[in-house]
């Protein structure tokens, strides 16, 4: 499609007959996240049009969600094994407008104050109490509950600019960072709660599932400080929640399963701020990833309380 074609669809965006319309949004749709600079123009440049400037909104978000859809394939594609792209793409389907470079290069800060301060030499609970000062007496990040539940404390990106965030944002933001940095550290999806392990690095990369706490050395609650926690404090936990798991079979979680559990809690969390057409777009865009493990959502049980 050409230039001109792309501004002459657009100049069709206020005809008052719908399928005209209709045709000419799944057009420009078609054509991907091109089209958007020209959007931007048909928006500052033409009429104050309620029904034009909406129908632009409405044909931006949509050209945005596609570019998403594109990327979240891609990223499943190769594995989803990286933690941060997945968060990125979970932040930006909620927020087209999220600063997405300053937000990486927050991260890369992060990461690169943590590294300076490792070595070989440590042992793994030396290296988490070096993530724990950095995160938490350095930039003093701030682990809250709050009612209504807000999707920015749940988004590890949200976290990192705000300082503060729930226990999925929290246990994700730190997550990240040790995986950006190759530390054996794994996310644990229990019921209404996100914690992490550090596992032996032996059991790392394992192609099959890790059988009850096996490989696990300790637990790690990034909400609480990133307080260490035993086998025992987990299964204590557990037996105050109403769940038929023993705590013996909750594993490492694989990357995508983390991010599948991200985007259920700020799907809910959107729905209970009374954005329920948001929180619906969401789940839609991320229907592929939310059905690739089909027993996540009963495993994690991600009820309201999660943070």
């Amino acid at each position: 499609m050409s230039i001109s074609e792309i501004h002459a669809l657009l100049a069709l965006m206020d005809d008052p007959d719908e399928g005209i319309y209709h045709h000419v949004r799944d057009r420009l749709l078609s054509k991907g996240k091109d089209v958007l600079p020209y959007v931007a123009d048909a928006a500052n440049e033409g009429p104050e049009c309620e029904l034009f400037q909406g129908r632009l909104s409405s044909l931006r978000q949509g050209l945005q969600q596609s570019d998403i859809r594109e990327e979240l394939a891609l990223w499943m594609e190769s594995g989803g094994e990286n933690l941060w792209e997945g968060v990125q793409l979970v932040h930006r389907s909620i927020d087209p407008a999220w600063g997405l470079a300053d937000s990486n290069y927050a991260f890369e800060a992060l990461k690169k104050e943590v590294w300076l301060e490792l070595n070989e030499e440590l042992t793994a609970l030396e290296q988490v109490r070096i993530m724990n000062h950095i995160f938490f007496s350095v930039h003093q990040l701030e682990g809250v509950r709050r009612l209504p539940h807000l999707p920015c404390e749940a988004l590890p990106s949200g976290v990192l600019k705000e300082k503060k965030g729930n226990p999925i944002g929290m246990g994700m933001l730190y997550l990240a960072v040790a995986q950006a940095l190759g530390l054996p550290i794994r996310g644990i999806n229990l019921p209404s709660h996100f914690i992490l392990a550090y596992c032996d690095k032996a059991f790392v990369g394992n192609e099959g599932p890790t059988k009850g706490q096996a490989g696990i050395l300790f637990y790690i609650n990034p909400f609480s400080q990133g307080s260490v926690i035993g086998p025992d404090d987990v299964s204590e936990f557990l037996s105050h929640i109403d769940t038929s798991d023993s705590g013996r079979s909750w594993r490492p979680a694989h990357t995508m399963e983390v991010v599948q559990r991200l985007v259920r809690n700020v799907g809910f969390a959107l729905r209970e701020s009374g954005e329920e057409q948001q929180a619906d777009q969401v789940l839609e865009v991320f229907a592929p990833l939310l059905s690739t493990f089909e027993n996540a959502a009963e495993r994690s049980d991600d009820h309201p309380n999660v943070g």
